[in-house]
């Protein structure tokens, strides 16, 4: 009898500390540890994939801008390009739209965009797109039609640069495709 005492009190300390973690490792707590650290790589994804979001949506309401800016219909030119493009790139399609009303051209329709991708680093990036302008027709204000450029009549690449400013994604200057993206 005199070994059992500390055998007993050995098996109740043992058996205690098996039940503390069962119950800890078993408990049903949804509210998590406020200051348990998120997994960088998912941040670090969700804020890539968010970024590329945002662009694709900024690049669509540009060329929405450019569409009604060469229609003829638009007042304010550099109005639409507000919050799209830098102020650069919104004077190029603002001198574009100007030329083409001083010349009495208007654009009817509108092109249909595809293939887009989008390449974020850090703060910029680019973006490009395959343009089809064949449903994009140039033509006289007095409704005469004018032949597209050769190389508008078909399929072709666009790529513009894109910037953050002040927590917004820019359209910023188009870049020469080159010869690495096919449509």
């Amino acid at each position: 009898m005199n070994g059992s005492f500390p055998r007993t009190g050995w098996r109740f300390t043992v058996g205690l500390v098996s039940i503390a973690v069962v119950a800890a490792c078993s408990g049903d707590d949804d509210t998590g540890d406020p200051a348990s650290p998120t997994p960088t790589a998912t941040v670090t994804q969700d804020a890539a994939a968010q970024a590329e979001e945002q662009i694709r949506t900024v690049f669509d309401d540009f060329i929405v801008a450019v569409v009604e800016a060469q229609s003829g219909r638009a007042d304010d030119l550099a109005g639409l390009f507000e919050g799209l493009a830098t102020d650069e790139t919104t004077e190029l399609n603002v001198g574009i739209a100007s030329r083409y009303a001083d010349q009495g051209i208007v654009r009817v329709g509108e092109p249909v965009i595809s293939d887009v991708n989008v390449q974020v680093v850090d703060r910029s990036g680019v973006v490009s797109a395959c343009m089809d302008e064949s449903g994009w027709a140039p033509q006289l204000t007095t409704g005469e039609t004018i032949p597209p450029a050769e190389e508008l009549s078909t399929p072709h690449p666009v790529v513009y640069e894109v910037v953050e400013s002040g927590g917004s994604w820019l359209i910023g200057d188009p870049i020469e495709p080159g010869g690495t993206i096919t449509c």
